[in-house]
């Protein structure tokens, strides 16, 4: 099973699309990031794990949620969301899972191939996403408009008919 674990306030805090919104309101923010992983979800990996952190939270109670392909999942106060990913890696990376975390957190980044899990920078989830974005809007396209003949026709064929057109 593929697997990826999200640290979302870094994903948040380092992705250009969110850079308005989050000043505006973090809750939109993390709703819309979920939302985003959430479309993407069973194109890319079995499962994604959101994790964000009540580090600073006073009185932060740790939950779990789910929401479609996705879990998100917010700590309790005085955990962090890196101590929380590190914890879940070994425990994943245990049992066979293919776990790979998503953050451009250095030191959590080392800390998780060294736990045997994959890292995933906040640029390269956000390529990754993109690039999955790009291949269903052309498979929708070619959905829509069927196969255009010209699409299946070879070079050669293709370079005949447009001899004929050119001729007429």
């Amino acid at each position: 099973m593929s697997l990826l674990i999200v640290d979302g306030y870094n994903i948040i805090n380092n992705w250009p699309d969110f850079e308005t919104l989050r000043l505006s309101s973090m809750e939109v923010a993390r709703v819309k990031l979920v939302e985003i992983l959430e479309e993407f979800a069973p194109l890319l990996w079995e499962k994604i794990i959101v994790v964000f952190d009540a580090y600073q939270v006073r009185g932060g109670i740790a939950s779990s949620e789910l929401s479609g392909d996705v879990e998100v999942i917010y700590t309790a106060e005085g955990q962090s969301a890196d101590v929380f990913i590190e914890r879940l890696v070994v425990e994943l990376s245990a049992v066979g899972e293919k776990v790979e975390v998503a953050s451009s957190d250095h030191l959590e980044q080392r800390l998780v191939l060294w736990k045997g899990g994959r890292r995933l920078s906040a640029r390269e989830l956000r390529e990754r996403v993109q690039e999955a974005k790009a291949a269903l809007q052309k498979q929708y396209i070619g959905a829509r408009f069927g196969n255009v003949l010209d699409e299946r026709l070879s070079e050669r064929v293709r370079a005949i008919l447009e001899k004929w057109r050119r001729t007429k």
